[in-house]
């Protein structure tokens, strides 16, 4: 039956469609996008972004060059000083450089004072403040360079080369695409900018706008949206997020009544005549409904990336890690499951004690979050310091249920999304645990409850 069910995800999966849009479009989509707008000081390795509010850019002449294409990118800027009327009519006063010249500058080096979004909205006392990516609401994590400001001689001392690399990086940054830049000066001044731009790679990329369809075209899921991004959602939200405890309930209900059944009358007598030990055929049972957990697992995140990548070409070896992943995380709430089995022998107690276990795991894991957030914008005076402590304590004692999602959903996160919508979204500077300690705590936990299982069961007569 979970065979069953897991073939009809994969095949609504299979269902759906990604078609890249036309370069034309694809690259006017990317190029004059507000994606393309937000900028990462230090020459793109910095977190904080900075907005070019004042440049417009656009894209055009794209034609096919080798694996890649070939197109002209331009950059309108605005006149620091504004406008001046002379003897040759009104034109640009360019004598404290223009807006292009600046971001420029402020890319090339290092961000200044920066501030997180939730900081900001925390100094505003919880007002709405705009998000970096454009929507209407904020990401608390995401940091905004505070200095913005760039001085004359910086600005007119930007070079050709740095604008260039500037235009290249943008487009590995915000398209994930490989690409060269050419300044174009003739039929141009300043502040409009043309460059020749030569990208290496085709549609196949995660920044490329796709048409999503479902049920084999006859539903529009998204259009124009980033192939990385779709595939994100897919992946981590429905997957790993939405399916993922599903599959963990079910397994939970299935497995609860394994041990159960081979403790009733009859049955047990039966089993302990064997010539196994106790402790080795608890275990033995114990491995039962982790290998029935991992081959539904298998077969059901195995057939979804394969299908996946056959229908849109994009291919993720990070989505694969939530078998095992997931796998494990049963492997703490089945712990959970096995005490009560041994102790209860009632399937129903087994199963209602290891959910609601697996629920307080979660909400143990959100509420460290939030403490953490509180802690990281300086607001602990708003919280008891006893809470804090207590937090803290639980969160180092108990197996780490919301870390290891945590984790995932970033490695998921860094092999689908681009830089830049990593950074815009407030995905790249989520601070995650170690995989060491993550995977450490929660491995003691597992060998505490069966070692307490077992030898509950090696004493106990039947």
């Amino acid at each position: 039956a979970m065979l069953a069910m897991s073939a009809l995800v994969i095949l609504v999966i299979a269902s759906m469609s990604f078609t890249p849009a036309q370069p034309a479009q694809a690259f006017e989509t990317i190029v004059s996008g507000r994606e393309f707008s937000i900028v990462f000081p230090d020459k793109g390795r910095s977190r904080a972004l900075t907005l070019s509010r004042d440049v417009t850019y656009s894209a055009s002449d794209v034609q096919p060059e080798g694996s890649g294409y070939k197109l002209r990118v331009k950059a309108v800027g605005r006149a620091s000083a504004g406008t001046i009327t002379d003897d040759k009519g009104s034109h640009p006063d360019l004598s404290k450089g223009d807006s292009f010249r600046t971001i420029v500058a402020q890319w090339s080096r290092q961000p200044g004072r920066t501030m997180k979004v939730g900081e900001m909205m925390g100094k505003q006392g919880g007002g709405k403040q705009g998000g970096a990516n454009g929507g209407g609401g904020a990401v608390p994590n995401v940091e905004i360079n505070m200095e913005q400001t760039v001085p004359v001689d910086v600005q007119l001392a930007v070079t050709d080369a740095e604008m260039e690399e500037f235009i290249q990086n943008q487009f590995l940054v915000h398209a994930g695409m490989d690409a060269t830049a050419k300044r174009i000066t003739t039929g141009v001044e300043e502040p409009n900018y043309a460059f020749e731009v030569v990208t290496s790679s085709g549609s196949s990329v995660q920044g490329w706008p796709h048409t999503t369809k479902i049920f084999f075209g006859a539903v529009t899921v998204v259009d124009g949206v980033s192939l990385g991004r779709v595939m994100y959602i897919i992946q981590d939200q429905i997957i790993n997020g939405l399916g993922g405890t599903v599959a963990l309930l079910i397994g939970l209900i299935i497995t609860s009544f394994f041990i159960p059944n081979m403790l009733r009358k009859g049955s047990v007598d039966l089993f302990i005549s064997k010539p196994i030990s106790r402790p080795q055929l608890l275990i033995y049972k114990y491995i039962g409904g982790l290998t029935f957990v991992f081959l539904v697992t298998l077969f059901t995140v195995g057939g979804i990336w394969l299908a996946i990548g056959i229908r849109s070409g994009y291919w993720d070896p990070h989505f694969l890690a939530v078998i095992p992943i997931l796998t494990f995380t049963f492997a703490i709430v089945y712990a959970m499951s096995t005490v009560v089995a041994v102790f209860t022998r009632s399937a129903i107690a087994a199963m209602v004690i290891s959910i609601g276990f697996m629920l307080g795991l979660y909400i143990v894991g959100q509420v460290k979050s939030v403490f953490d957030t509180i802690r990281s914008q300086e607001r602990t005076d708003r919280m008891p310091e006893w809470s804090f402590t207590l937090v803290d304590s639980l969160n180092n004692f108990l197996p780490r249920y919301k870390d290891l999602d945590k984790l995932t959903s970033k490695m998921i996160a860094e092999g689908t999304l681009t830089q830049g919508e990593l950074r815009s979204m407030g995905l790249g500077m989520i601070e995650v645990p170690s995989w060491t300690g993550t995977f450490g705590v929660s491995l003691i936990f597992i060998i505490l409850m069966l070692a307490i299982s077992s030898w509950w069961f090696s004493r106990r007569d039947y």
